[in-house]
C-alpha cells in the first residue's frame, strides 16, 4: 500500500527527492562554464587561481613591461586627443579629463600590481526592469527566505540611484550597499563586487544607447559591464553600432537559441566593422523567466511539478551562459598573471576605442562642414554668374533674353538728346554761343540713363537684402559646426560687417552712371563750346574782312577811281567787292563745317564714354559683390576651408601615433580593432 502523500514521512522523502533532482539540474544549469571539475567554495582554493601562482608565465614580464609602455604612450597622446577633437560645444560627461584620466590611471596600478583586487561588475537594465541579479544571486534551494526576501526588496528606497552588492558571511543591508552569503560571488576566480544601476524604467526611456552610455561613465569604469536590452525596443544593429566597452556583456532578453543569434551578430558585425575581429559578447537569456523558475520553486518546494517546471524554466532561460561569459573573462590566459591585469588592457582599448571614435566624430563633422562649405561655395559663385544677367537682362517669359539694359538705356537717352543737339543749329548757335554748355549740358543730364538709375537702386535694394541673407548663411555656417575653432573667424566677420564700406547705398550701383555723365559735360561739352565759340569768332572776323575788302572797292568806283581804295594790289572796285563778298560767305562755310564737325566729335565721345559706362557698370557690380554682398561669405568659406586642413593637419599626426599604441596592444591581446 502506498504511503499517505500527506504524511510527514511522505513529504520528507518527496523533499529528499526534489533536492536531488534540483542540485542535479541547478548545478548544471548554472555552473557549466565552470572548471572542469567541482566549483569550489572560496577565493584561495579555486584551481584558476591555484594555476595562476604556481605557472608563472615567461613572456609576462615582456608583456607586462610592453603593456606599461603602451600605457605611458597613451597616457601621453590622450591630452593631443583631446584637444585636436576638442571645441565641440560642452563635454559629455565620458569626454571629461577626470574620468578617462581615472580610467588610465586605474589601468597603471592594475599592470603594476602583483595582488588581486574584487572585480568590479556593473548591472544595468536598458528599456526594461533588470531581472538579472535576482536570477544570479537567489538561492532557489534554501530554506533561508531572508536572502530571497532581500534581495526582492532590494530597490525599494526611491531616491536610491545605484546599490553595490559583496559577499559576506551575514546578511547585512545599509543604503546603497548590500551584504550577501551568496555562494554566486565566490565561484570565480577572484572576489566579485556586483554594482546594479537603478532599472532604467525609472531613466529617460527615451534616451538612445548611445546617449545612455555617454551619460554613464560608470559603464566604463566597470571591470565587466553587464548590460540588458530587450531587442523588440533596441533593434541588434542599434547594440552594435554603440560604442560598447571591450569587457562588456549585453544580455539580450529573447529566447532565440545562441546558436542562431551568433551567425547574425557576426554578420551584422562584420558589415558596420568590416576592420575589427573582435566581436562583443552578446547572449541571448532570459533573466525573468529565471526569476519565475525560482518563485515557482520556492512556492511548492516539495511538488514534483513544480520541480520539473522549474528546472525546465531556469534551464530554458539560459542565464548559465552569462555565468560562463563571466568565467571566461575571469579565466587567465597565458601572458597575464593576475585577472586585473588582464581587465586593465580592456580598458586601455576603450580608451583607444574613444580616442579612435572620437576622430571619427570630428572627420564626420568636418566632413558636413566641408560639404557644407562647398555648397555654400557653389551657392556663392551661382549668385555672382546670374547677378549680371538679372540686373542687366531683360527676359521674356521662357527666360530668353532679348534687350540688354544699359545698351537700351543709352540708345533711349541718345534719342532723347538728339532732338537738343538737332536744335543746336549753326544759325542758332551763333546767338547762342556763350549758352551752348549750358543747353547741352541740361539736355545730357535730362536724358542721360535716368530709368537705368532708377533700377539700378531699386537692384541696390535687392543686393542688400542677399548680402544680408549670405551673410546670416555664414554666421549659421560657423554655428552649426562647432567642431571647428571659428572664434577668430568669427570675430573677423564681425568686424567686417561693421566696417564703413560694407553697407550698400543707392549710388553702389549708380555711380559709373554720374561719373560718365560729368565726363561729358566736362570734357566734350567744355571742347564743344570752345569749337563754337572760335568758330563764331572766325565767322566774324571773316565776313568783317569780307566787308571791308567789298567797301573798300565801292568806295572807290564811289570817288570815281577806276581801281578803287584797292588798286595798289591790281584789284579793281568790282573785283575787290566780289572777293569781299566770297569772303564773307567763305568764313559762314567754314563755321558751318566746323560746328558740325565738332558736333559729329561730340557724338563720338558720347559712344565711347557709353561704351565705358557699359563698362564701368559691369566691373562695378562684380566689384560691389566681391567687396560688399558676399564679403562676410567669402571670407567665412576661405576660414572654414583653412581651419578644415588645419585640423585634418592635426588628427593626422595624433592618428598616426594612436595606431602605433594600437598595433602595441594587438601584439599583446591579438585583437584587432578597427581604425578611423
Amino acid at each position: 500500500m502506498p504511503p499517505c502523500p500527506t504524511c510527514p514521512a511522505s513529504l520528507n522523502s518527496v523533499f529528499r527527492v526534489s533536492r536531488s533532482i534540483s542540485n542535479s539540474g541547478f548545478s548544471l544549469a548554472r555552473h557549466s562554464a565552470g572548471s572542469p571539475g567541482a566549483v569550489k567554495k572560496g577565493f584561495a582554493s579555486s584551481p584558476i587561481s591555484h594555476t595562476a601562482s604556481t605557472e608563472p608565465s615567461n613572456r609576462f614580464p615582456s608583456q607586462k613591461h610592453e603593456a606599461l609602455t603602451l600605457l605611458h604612450k597613451i597616457t601621453k597622446i590622450f591630452p593631443r586627443v583631446r584637444d585636436v577633437t576638442g571645441h565641440s560645444g560642452f563635454p559629455r560627461p565620458e569626454e571629461t579629463p577626470t574620468f578617462w584620466d581615472g580610467i588610465l590611471s586605474d589601468a597603471y596600478e592594475d599592470l603594476s600590481s602583483t595582488a588581486e583586487r574584487p572585480v568590479k561588475i556593473l548591472v544595468c537594465g536598458w528599456d526594461e526592469w533588470s531581472d538579472l541579479v535576482t536570477a544570479l544571486l537567489s538561492e532557489p534551494l534554501s530554506s533561508e527566505e531572508a536572502l530571497n526576501d532581500m534581495l526582492a526588496n532590494r530597490w525599494k528606497v526611491p531616491d536610491q540611484e545605484k546599490l553595490e552588492i559583496s559577499y559576506d558571511a551575514k546578511l547585512n543591508s545599509a543604503p546603497s550597499k548590500l551584504t550577501l552569503p551568496s555562494p554566486y560571488l565566490t565561484q570565480f576566480p577572484v572576489p566579485v563586487e556586483i554594482t546594479e544601476l537603478r532599472p532604467i524604467s525609472t531613466l529617460k526611456s527615451a534616451t538612445p544607447i548611445t546617449e545612455f552610455l555617454r551619460e554613464n561613465p560608470a559603464i566604463f569604469q566597470a571591470d565587466i559591464p553587464i548590460i540588458q536590452c530587450n531587442p523588440l525596443t533596441t533593434p541588434l544593429s542599434v547594440i552594435l553600432k554603440a560604442q560598447l566597452p571591450s569587457n562588456a556583456i549585453i544580455v539580450l532578453t529573447s529566447s532565440i537559441p545562441q546558436a542562431v543569434l551568433d551567425p547574425i551578430i557576426q554578420h551584422h558585425f562584420r558589415s558596420l566593422h568590416p576592420r575589427t575581429n573582435q566581436l562583443p559578447t552578446i547572449i541571448a537569456a532570459d533573466p525573468r523567466r529565471a526569476v519565475d523558475a525560482i518563485q515557482t520553486i520556492h512556492s511548492d518546494p516539495g511538488s514534483l511539478s513544480a520541480i520539473q517546471k522549474f528546472q525546465a524554466d531556469f534551464v530554458g532561460s539560459r542565464i548559465s551562459n552569462i555565468t560562463t561569459a563571466l568565467q571566461t573573462k575571469l579565466t587567465l590566459k597565458e601572458g597575464f598573471k593576475t585577472v586585473r591585469s588582464k581587465l586593465a588592457q580592456g580598458h586601455i582599448q576603450d580608451v583607444l576605442r574613444w580616442s579612435f571614435a572620437s576622430i571619427r566624430r570630428v572627420r564626420e563633422d568636418m566632413d558636413k562642414a566641408y560639404i557644407d562649405t562647398a555648397s555654400f561655395k557653389e551657392r556663392i559663385a551661382e549668385v555672382q554668374a546670374r547677378v549680371e544677367g538679372d540686373i542687366f537682362a531683360r527676359h521674356e517669359s521662357g527666360h530668353k533674353t532679348v534687350l540688354d539694359e544699359v545698351d537700351e538705356a543709352i540708345k533711349l537717352a541718345e534719342r532723347e538728346m538728339r532732338p537738343v543737339m538737332d536744335r543746336l543749329t549753326w544759325w542758332r548757335m551763333i546767338w547762342r554761343v556763350d549758352e551752348i554748355s549750358s543747353i547741352v549740358g541740361a539736355g545730357v543730364t535730362q536724358a542721360w540713363c535716368r530709368d537705368l538709375e532708377r533700377k539700378l537702386i531699386l537692384h541696390t535694394g535687392r543686393l542688400s537684402a542677399l548680402q544680408r541673407d549670405t551673410s546670416e548663411s555664414a554666421m549659421s555656417l560657423l554655428s552649426v559646426h562647432p567642431t571647428l575653432s571659428t572664434a577668430i573667424l568669427r570675430n573677423t566677420l564681425l568686424q567686417l560687417q561693421r566696417t564703413p564700406n560694407y553697407s550698400l547705398t543707392p549710388e553702389s550701383l549708380t555711380e559709373p552712371i554720374y561719373t560718365r555723365r560729368n565726363q561729358i559735360l566736362e570734357f566734350p561739352t567744355t571742347r564743344l563750346h570752345v569749337t563754337g565759340q572760335r568758330a563764331v569768332l572766325g565767322m566774324t572776323g571773316g565776313i568783317i574782312t569780307g566787308v571791308g575788302i567789298s567797301w573798300a572797292g565801292w568806295v572807290g568806283w564811289l570817288l570815281g577811281s577806276g581801281e578803287g581804295l584797292l588798286g595798289f594790289v591790281g584789284m579793281d572796285a568790282g573785283t575787290a567787292i566780289g572777293v569781299g563778298i566770297l569772303s564773307a560767305v567763305a568764313s559762314i562755310r567754314w563755321t558751318v563745317g566746323k560746328w558740325e564737325k565738332s558736333k559729329k566729335r561730340w557724338w563720338q565721345d558720347w559712344k565711347r564714354v557709353a561704351e565705358g559706362m557699359d563698362r564701368d557698370l559691369k566691373a562695378t557690380l562684380h566689384t560691389t559683390m566681391r567687396r560688399q554682398v558676399i564679403v562676410v561669405a567669402d571670407t567665412a568659406c576661405d576660414g572654414m576651408s583653412k581651419l578644415i586642413k588645419a585640423r585634418e593637419e592635426g588628427l593626422e599626426v595624433v592618428v598616426a601615433e594612436l595606431k602605433e599604441v594600437q598595433d602595441g596592444l594587438e601584439e599583446i591581446i591579438g585583437t584587432r580593432e578597427g581604425k578611423p
